[in-house]
């Protein structure tokens, strides 16, 4: 079974075309029998913030993470796929992870 984790802000929400593609995505690899983690570094205690804005965007999950270790909570489930906008996540990630990073005016300059 697929583990994937995806990260909210600047990624799932980074524009019309992520929306529509996680949207897709995890509806398709739910289908497959994959366990969706939503991984964000909101304010704890903001899950039900995030429960509707994931519904309003249509992404399938089932299961919402805030903090702020990523990485560690990444490996203490096994987590194998991972998306996100920010490369720090990425550091303490081992060889086993799989990570996407996703473009966002954040992190690419669009004018170059």
């Amino acid at each position: 079974m697929f583990k994937i984790g995806i990260d909210l802000d600047h990624c799932i929400n980074s524009n019309e075309r992520t929306i529509e593609f996680f949207s897709a995505f995890t509806a398709a690899f739910s289908e497959l029998g994959a366990f969706i983690y939503i991984i964000t570094n909101r304010e704890p205690g903001s899950e039900k913030e995030v429960q509707a804005e994931l519904d309003q965007l249509d992404i399938v999950w089932h299961q919402i993470e805030i903090t702020a270790e990523k990485a560690k909570f990444i490996i203490d489930r096994g987590i194998t796929i991972y998306f996100d906008d920010t490369d720090e996540y990425f550091l303490d990630l081992p060889e086993s992870v799989c990570v996407f990073k996703i473009r966002e005016e954040g992190n690419f300059d669009f004018n170059h």
